[in-house]
This record gives structure tokens, C-alpha cells and sequence, in this order.
């Protein structure tokens, strides 16, 4: 499994993409909603999750699904853990971002020290993202009869859209938290994320964000390209 740092971006930014405000206010809208979004966010310290998730690529007769956990404690630490079909685990902290692979008794390091104030400001750690707002059009869906809001982000230019075709963000009117993404890229590739189980602020200990490697592990540092 390879991960490019702006798909971790693009995961880690579904938590507060809603940060972008409207400029109409009313109960139902947009800016009412970012508001209790932000308001979650502020108040909360940790994220614990099981995901599903299902990327659709052209190159694929079915698709390929995952699933694993996800844990996040502010201000800086991010781990998600995939236990089918394969095992591998990604862990940010301490401005690296390190991918292990225990089936292959493997593991990669990526420095990411001077990305890690944007992606921790995409996952809410640090306030919101109007750099986005020069790129993505904005539309917020708010039916009725459904149990959450729908976030839509179109690229303003082809350029982005080269990148990043369409983004759908679904927030859970209850919470306010994020339960389901998705993100098609330029090539029209398709992810999908769906969060269950989600515990807020619950205790979790600083050894959860501690890979610790077997003493023979071909361990490969990465760079950016």
C-alpha cells in the first residue's frame, strides 16, 4: 500500500472542511451548521473510529476494500490502523510520517515536519482553511428526512480539477462530526471513507502513537518528489 501525502491531506481534511463559512445566516444553513461543526472541534481532544473504506480505480475489475481504526489526540498525533485484507499501520507524529508493513516485515518514513501545521489545521488542530475557499465551490444539501448534511466541493479550475475532481463531505446532524467521505481524483479514481463506532474525548493513552518496529525491519526513508 502507497500513500501520497495529499491523499493523507485530502483524509485528514474531511474532519473540518465545513470551517468555511457562508455568508447567509440562517438555523438550517451552512454557516449554522460550521458553527456547532467548530464548535465540536474545539472541544474536542481525541477521535477514536473503525473505518470502511473502498477506492474504485479504473485499473480494477472489483473494488478494493479496507477497513481498520482510527485514532487521533490533538494537537499532532494521527494513527490509522488497517487490519484487512492487509495489515499496515500510519502513524504521524513528531513531524514524520512512518508506514509500517508487518506482513512484509517492512517499514517507510516520510519527513513531514514543514506539512504538518496544514494537515493538523485540515484536521482541526488548529483553526479553519479559507485557502480553500480559492479553490473548491461550496454546495450544503439539507434534506429533511436524512439523518446528515451533505458537503459538496467542486474545483474552481482545471487545474485543481486535474488533481482533485470532487470531494462529498456527510456530517451527522446529532454530532456534528464527520461519519462519511468521499474524493474522486483527476484520473476519476474514487475513495470512500465511512466511520462507525465514533468515541470523542475518550482516554487514550500516548503508547497507542508508538510503532514499535521489530529490530528487523527493512526500514526505507522516503522523500517528497
Amino acid at each position: 500500500m502507497s500513500l501520497k501525502l495529499p491523499l493523507v491531506v485530502l483524509c485528514a481534511a474531511a474532519v473540518s472542511l465545513p470551517a468555511l463559512a457562508a455568508r447567509k445566516v440562517d438555523p438550517n444553513s451552512l454557516d449554522e451548521v460550521i458553527k456547532r461543526v467548530q464548535e465540536q472541534q474545539k472541544n474536542t481532544k481525541t477521535i477514536e473510529a473503525d473505518f470502511h473504506q473502498e477506492k474504485i480505480l479504473a485499473l480494477l475489475a472489483k473494488p478494493e476494500v479496507s477497513s481498520g481504526r482510527f485514532v487521533f489526540s490533538k494537537p499532532d498525533k494521527v494513527l490509522w490502523m488497517y487490519d484487512a485484507p492487509k495489515r499496515v499501520e500510519m502513524l504521524i507524529s513528531n513531524g514524520m510520517l512512518t508506514t509500517y508493513y508487518p506482513d512484509l516485515n517492512k517499514a517507510e518514513q516520510l519527513e513531514v515536519k514543514r506539512y504538518q501545521d496544514r494537515i493538523f489545521k485540515y484536521m482541526g488542530a488548529s483553526g479553519a482553511i479559507d485557502d480553500l475557499a480559492a479553490f473548491f465551490d461550496f454546495t450544503f444539501t439539507n434534506t429533511s428526512d436524512k439523518p446528515f448534511y451533505l458537503l459538496d466541493l467542486l474545483p474552481k479550475s482545471k487545474g485543481i480539477a486535474k488533481r482533485v475532481q470532487h470531494i462529498r463531505i456527510w456530517i451527522e446532524k446529532k454530532t456534528y462530526l464527520t461519519s462519511k467521505f468521499e474524493y474522486v481524483e483527476g484520473d476519476g479514481d474514487i475513495t470512500r471513507y465511512e466511520f462507525t463506532n465514533i468515541r470523542v474525548n475518550q482516554p487514550v493513552e500516548a503508547s497507542r502513537f508508538v510503532l514499535n518496529l521489530p529490530s528487523n525491519v527493512r526500514l526505507e526513508q522516503m522523500k517528497l518528489q
